[in-house]
């Protein structure tokens, strides 16, 4: 039995578990935030889209670490000693769920949207992945309203399959999202030795990203089933929004790592590919002008044509040509 239902047990459990679930949570954020910073200093050229989800998903990490810190501070510092405080859900601990299925949606969503790119279009996959997002986020909102109206953790027992069904949910969102990400990626048919690099950079990348909040997920899950009247799962549960938030900045600061060039300020990444002997890789860099270097305000924009042609003994002959007509991008390019 956990010390929220019967008083005088140790705490090691629940308030304890709840502790350290705040203390990673804000290591976790510091991280976030210092991607957030390093994102708006290096891709300002980023759509207005994307500026706004990272401004949302930092917005909710704060909103999420201020109610859990509430929490915290409410069981252990204002009501120490009082056993009886420990039957009641403050309204903190069951508002703290919103902002981390908030936050959870929109990242899941953004690589719902990746997926519908790279698929070209699956309506069915991509409705899939929408489907489990939607209805995880109809869960995490429900249980919302029944955790405020439950008021003790005695009565929070009720909902528990709810909780389960959320989390479970969630976990099979990530893992069909880092498993068809990984699928298509690997399918991609590389042009040359610098795309299959960035394919296989892309692969790794996206199956750690996918990997820390699928596990997080599951974890939680377990932890419910296995010990259920204890709060074990708050201390990852507490984790699975920093996690989300901090995969998203990651793979939108990775982006210049990936294509190997990781001095670029922004850029986009073009490849065309062709089944017949030649080969075209056509890349277009666009990059700002260090300031010690260029006078004026305005912006440099550099574009190398490379042309790979084989002779009948199949070695290859590199030369440079002229500047061509722009590359349509494909959906390699956009996975970065």
């Amino acid at each position: 039995m956990s010390a929220t239902l019967q008083p005088g047990s140790p705490l090691d459990n629940t308030m304890g578990s709840m502790l350290l679930g705040v203390i990673v949570s804000a290591v976790l954020y510091g991280i976030s935030l210092l991607q957030c910073l390093f994102y708006f200093t290096r891709y300002d050229r980023d759509p207005f889209y994307l500026k706004a989800l990272v401004a949302c998903t930092v917005f909710l990490d704060t909103m999420h670490l201020t109610f859990v810190v509430h929490t915290v501070y409410h069981y252990l510092i204002t009501n120490y000693y009082k056993t009886d405080a420990l039957q009641v859900m403050v309204w903190s601990v069951s508002l703290e769920a919103l902002p981390t299925g908030l936050t959870a949606g929109l990242v899941q969503s953004f690589y719902a949207h990746r997926v519908w790119r790279m698929s070209h279009h699956n309506v069915v996959l991509t409705g899939l992945i929408l489907v489990l997002v939607l209805a995880t986020s109809a869960c995490g909102t429900a249980w919302v309203v029944l955790a405020l109206r439950a008021g003790t953790y005695e009565k929070l027992l009720a909902i528990s399959p709810l909780t389960i069904s959320i989390n479970a949910l969630s976990s099979g969102a990530d893992v069909l999202i880092t498993v068809t990400l990984c699928f298509m990626l690997y399918n991609t048919q590389p042009a040359s030795l610098e795309t299959e690099t960035m394919v296989n950079r892309l692969i790794l990348f996206t199956i750690n990203t996918g990997l820390l909040t699928s596990l997080c997920a599951v974890a939680s899950l377990v932890s419910l089933i296995i010990s259920p009247k204890t709060l074990i799962y708050a201390s990852f549960y507490f984790c699975i929004g920093r996690l989300y938030s901090n995969a998203l900045l990651a793979s939108l600061n990775a982006r210049a790592v990936i294509r190997g060039r990781i001095n670029d300020v922004d850029s986009n990444f073009h490849i065309k590919t062709y089944t017949t002997r030649t080969m075209h890789v056509s890349r277009e860099v666009f990059a700002r002008p260090h300031r010690d270097d260029v006078s004026t305000a305005g912006e440099l924009a550099v574009r190398i044509d490379r042309s790979t042609h084989y002779d009948d003994e199949g070695y290859g002959m590199a030369k440079y040509s002229p500047p061509k007509s722009p590359n349509l991008s494909t959906p390699l390019a956009d996975a970065a």
